[in-house]
This record gives structure tokens, C-alpha cells and sequence, in this order.
């Protein structure tokens, strides 16, 4: 089982700090997931990487696409993508979804919390996946 995060050209500001991405990793493996990471150097990149998940195991996406968030070629192939995906834009952008309809199996859009968008992303794909529990060390009861 897989969380794989992928990042387009220019996004999150030059990227994920290491403490972050520690983190990230972190509660991914406290999850039982794993956290695959990729860059993407430009929008043909991106969309050839996105074609490749059906068959790598990904069972959710973390897709900040940088630049790339306005190409054509991106958005049809999200309309196709076989798993669900955040839209993450840490940025105070306006998201690439803004006022259009939701492309492909889109779980969310993350806008704006800077390096916090990625912690956000996670949260909400370990509670897509079934996995938010694992966090929990609270336990109430009798």
C-alpha cells in the first residue's frame, strides 16, 4: 500500500523541507503506508508518471502540480486516473480547479497553507484510506 506524493515543476515554493518530509513518511509508515516521493521536472514528466500508477501500487495520490497547474494535458489525464488524488497548492495561488469541474477522482484541493498543505494532504488521505486511527494515542473509555 502506497501514499505517493508528486510534486510538478516549481511546487511548494522549491519543495518539501526535510522535517516535513520526515514527518510525512513518518505517520505514512505509523499508517502502514508507505510515502513514495517524485519530482517532475516539466508537465510531460507529470503526465507520464501519472499514467504509470495503475499498475505501481498507489492506493492515493498527493499531487501539487506546481506550474503545471493549468495544462490541458494534465487535466485529461486526471479525468482517467485510476486512483483518487489531493490537489495540493501550498501557495496562495488560485487552485487549477477553481470554478471548473471536478477532474477524475478528485478527493479535495489543499490551497494556500504553505508547507502545512502537505500535513493537511496526509491527514486526509490516511482518513480516505481507512487509516486516521493509527494516529490516535488518546484512547477514552471505561
Amino acid at each position: 500500500m502506497a501514499i505517493v506524493m508528486i510534486q510538478g515543476p516549481d511546487a511548494g515554493a522549491g519543495g518539501v523541507s526535510d522535517d516535513v518530509h520526515e514527518a510525512l513518511d513518518a505517520r505514512a509508515q505509523a499508517a502502514g503506508q508507505s510515502l513514495v516521493h517524485v519530482r517532475c521536472d516539466d508537465a510531460r514528466q507529470l503526465v507520464e508518471r501519472l499514467g504509470r500508477l495503475e499498475g505501481e501500487g498507489a492506493d492515493i495520490i498527493l499531487l501539487d502540480p506546481g506550474r503545471c497547474a493549468r495544462d490541458d494535458r494534465l487535466h485529461a489525464t486526471l479525468q482517467h486516473l485510476p486512483v483518487p488524488y489531493i490537489e495540493v497548492h501550498p501557495g496562495r495561488r488560485a487552485s487549477a480547479g477553481a470554478g471548473q469541474p471536478q477532474p477524475g477522482p478528485r478527493v479535495a484541493v489543499i490551497d494556500g497553507y504553505q508547507a502545512q498543505s502537505y500535513t493537511l494532504a496526509m491527514s486526509l488521505a490516511l482518513e480516505t484510506l481507512g487509516c486516521a486511527e493509527s494516529e490516535n494515542d488518546v484512547h477514552v473509555g471505561t
